[in-house]
């Protein structure tokens, strides 16, 4: 749900912040327009922004802070943030998904879409705060249905119970994107969580991590992505220093720069986007490799604070 732009101004936002929720918001403008609700949850700050019919999510209110979600309530269909087009190159690899599992709401941009597109798609959202749903809903025209469900759960303990289902539900897609603060909870990022996330994927299915390239912890990521499902792509945003990882079941091949776009394209067409597939194919990096240099994240070892903080230059393609 996160997103840095290094390059693209913002226009409204929602701020979460730890604390107890104050009674009333008082005027705040920024980039993002004028704070329509500030509330603070056991989990982070929240503020929400307005500007025009935009609105932004934004956890903490510095101007610093990311954003991490922004809907143009006006033009429900436009994405303003650039990554979540990106989690659409899920698609690439599985065009027919019938379940999908969303770790992370924000304003609930991703299952809203995935919804529009997919009338039938079967869709679970983990969400550990309880008070992101009714501002999604309120503020951002998100909404639950019949096969649209929001779990108030940590997502490594959703994940946990339903491997406990009998049978266990699979998942065609499952797509990452649960930001705390800064950056991912790190229990969210090591191997032994996704070895159980591993045993909700379908044969067909895919999965799909919301990361910054733009520092080491990245090479990290990619490496215990690959050391787990044995196979992982990497798509590096444009406007954004997000990414994509792109890890597969074994059934799905993976992808060379000119198949991806030429999927893209018959996607497209199919499911009737509306915002452009093959731009987000042509930034998929062929050429990402694992660093010998660095280890796999682990339970026991996961310096996520300390590798974020060290900047990198991508891998090009």
């Amino acid at each position: 749900m996160k997103i840095r732009f290094p390059r693209t101004a913002m226009l409204g936002c929602v701020c979460l912040s730890f604390a107890l929720q104050q009674a009333s918001v008082q005027a705040f403008n920024s980039d993002f327009g004028e704070m329509t609700h500030e509330k603070n949850s056991l989990y982070t700050s929240i503020c929400v922004y307005q500007s025009g019919t935009v609105a932004t999510l934004q956890f903490g209110r510095r101007q610093e802070d990311t954003v991490q979600s922004q809907v143009d309530l006006a033009k429900p269909r436009v994405h303003m943030l650039e990554y979540s087009e990106m989690t659409f190159s899920s698609l690439l690899y599985n065009s027919e998904p019938k379940r999908l599992l969303v770790l992370g709401l924000g304003g609930g941009v991703i299952p809203r879409e995935m919804r529009h597109y997919f009338p039938t798609l079967e869709i679970d959202v983990a969400e550990i705060d309880e008070a992101i749903l009714p501002i999604a809903t309120k503020y951002f025209g998100f909404k639950t249905d019949e096969k649209l469900k929001v779990h108030e759960v940590d997502g490594r303990v959703f994940v946990k119970r339903q491997r406990k289902l009998n049978p266990v539900p699979k998942y065609d897609i499952i797509i990452l994107d649960a930001f705390s603060g800064d950056y991912i909870p790190f229990h969210l990022m090591t191997k032994e969580f996704l070895e159980e996330l591993k045993g909700l994927l379908s044969e067909n299915g895919v999965v799909v991590a919301n990361v910054f390239y733009t520092n080491q912890l990245f090479a990290a990521e990619f490496k215990t992505f690959l050391e787990v499902f044995g196979r992982c792509q990497a798509y590096y945003g444009v406007d954004s220093g997000n990414a994509m990882l792109v890890s597969l079941a074994p059934g799905i091949p993976l992808l060379t720069k000119e198949e991806a776009v030429s999927k893209a394209a018959d996607v497209q067409k199919k499911v009737g986007l509306s915002f452009d597939l093959v731009r987000i194919a042509g930034m998929l990096n062929t050429e990402q490799k694992p660093n010998a240099s660095v280890k796999v994240l682990t339970d026991d070892r996961a310096p996520v604070n300390q590798l974020k903080e060290k900047s990198v230059e991508p891998v090009k393609d």
